[in-house]
């Protein structure tokens, strides 16, 4: 899984960053003659430049041209080393200032500070580090000026890349091992929403590829006589952009007649919805939501469905935990589990053997079943899409194909799910993430000895305030949980 090496030298700059930004460095390189203090203005100058023109465009990819990516190596690699020499430069301006203080209060300062001033051998050898690595970064900035027509996909161009968006139209012919996950969110549903609303928020939470979509869809289309009417319902994928006006346009569409222009300023769309949903009890989902930055974004985009009748309800898919607590449907989320081993497999036999299929069905064998199941680890998305490979094969080639794990390199669904899910993590957890690599096949490790691991790399301050109270630890255990399973294949 190659983009998991993928360079974050994003975290580096700002690490080198704050240490130039560090008022006891500059005043240390000050008192030094031979242009060391110019030497670190022309650094920082050096490093801003290609931070805002070059490396925004370059960072927090989809490496797609190996020209590029091997630029970003040489970058960190760079980093790394300008890192410790600037820390070699602190260190030594932090020496120097605790000698001075420790003797100066003892004996008569003014000699000591005359003895103890930097040496011309120290400001020659400090200078001439500080403008090789001046060199160098000089040397990458105009290479990368010349890769500027270079292909590159940014997190900002990256939706063509991702799956289809969702329709509320099943394409499934049977949802496998979700019955009694279906029963609880229709209960859900039709419970009373919390005191003082007239429509309830529910959240459902998990991984990429578990299928948060499927049964979300399975709810949205349940049919039931008696307490699951609604008189409106819409759909819509959120996808990464929660962009208020897009979404309430979207779900006006979905409400009112197709027929009819729809409004293109926030104040028309959101009366106009008010108007589609007064009165009237709604079922809502809004499919895919990856962000929603403040829970003051969240009441906009639902101030008009206040209007609706009692047991409305609302249903939001994500995958970050983050986002049920912005919502503040803590009370209401559920965390959507595995699929079971007997699901797994009568998903798989659906996609692997249906009618047309190159294998004897006949000649497949539990031990095979089993490698399946272990494969996919409970994640349907990775079910069908080994079910979809296989169906291509013949049966004597399926156990060799199972165990050289070639379908970790078929990217037409699997992969793209769990690379976007790297993507959006922060700079600093793709680096928690990324280091799990190195663990071998199988290794199990808890979770606090890694955590002191990264911080000993510098991925974790140990300054930080406890993992397990911060809104980074959901991510880092979900990042651990899939370092386990995914990275080493």
């Amino acid at each position: 899984m190659e983009f998991l090496v993928e360079p974050l030298v994003s975290q580096l700059f700002k690490r080198l960053f704050d240490i130039l930004g560090s008022d006891e460095l500059r005043g240390f390189a000050r008192q030094l003659v031979g242009g060391v203090d110019s030497e670190l203005d022309e650094l920082n100058t050096k490093l801003e430049m290609i931070n805002k023109a070059l490396l925004d465009r370059a960072e927090d990819i989809q490496l797609m041209d190996p020209a590029l990516k091997k630029w970003l190596v040489n970058l960190q690699h760079w980093a790394y080393d300008a890192e410790d020499l600037l820390d070699e430069f602190a260190y030594e301006a932090l020496r120097r200032r605790l000698k001075v203080e420790q003797q100066a209060s003892s004996s008569n300062g003014s000699r000591f500070l005359c003895a103890n001033f930097p040496g011309p051998l120290f400001n020659v050898k400090i200078g001439s580090k500080i403008k090789k690595i001046n060199n160098r970064l000089e040397q990458l900035h105009q290479q990368r000026l010349l890769m500027k027509d270079l292909p590159v996909v940014t997190s900002s161009n990256i939706t063509p890349q991702r799956p289809k968006e969702t329709s509320s139209v099943a394409p499934e012919k049977f949802v496998y091992g979700r019955a009694e996950d279906k029963a609880k969110l229709v209960a859900m549903v039709k419970s009373d929403p919390p005191c003082g609303n007239n429509f309830r928020v529910i959240a459902i939470v998990g991984m990429g590829g578990i299928g948060k979509t499927t049964i979300a869809r399975d709810v949205y289309n349940h049919k039931e006589p008696e307490g699951f009417q609604f008189e409106e319902k819409a759909w819509v994928c959120v996808s990464t952009n929660f962009d208020i006006l897009t979404i309430s346009e979207s779900l006006l569409q979905s409400l009112k007649d197709s027929t009819s222009s729809t409004p293109s300023d926030l104040n028309r769309v959101q009366v106009e919805l008010q108007k589609a949903v007064s009165g009237k009890k709604f079922l809502i989902v809004l499919d895919d939501v990856w962000e929603v930055k403040k829970y003051s974004d969240w009441e906009e985009l639902t101030s008009p469905f206040k209007v609706g009748a009692p047991g409305s309800t609302m249903i939001v898919t994500t995958r970050n935990e983050s986002v049920a607590k912005t919502i503040r449907c803590s009370d209401s989320t559920y965390h959507l589990p595995l699929l079971s081993n007997e699901a797994c497999k009568s998903l798989f036999q659906e996609h692997a053997l249906a009618p047309g299929t190159a294998a004897d069905t006949d000649q497949i064998t539990e031990t095979i079943y089993e490698k399946v199941v272990e494969r996919c680890s409970g994640l349907p998305l990775a079910v069908k899409t080994l079910g979809g490979l296989l169906f291509f094969e013949s049966t004597d080639t399926w156990e060799k194909l199972l165990d050289s794990k070639i379908w970790n390199s078929y990217e037409n669904d699997v992969l793209p799910v769990l690379k976007l899910s790297y993507l959006y993590l922060p700079a600093h957890l793709k680096r928690c993430f990324a280091y799990c690599a190195i663990f071998p096949e199988d290794y199990e490790f808890k979770e606090e000895e890694l955590v002191l691991l990264w911080m000993a790399e510098g991925i974790v301050q140990p300054t930080d305030k406890q993992l397990d109270k911060t809104d980074d630890h959901h991510h880092i255990k979900e990042t651990t949980t899939v370092g386990r399973k995914q990275v080493k294949r």
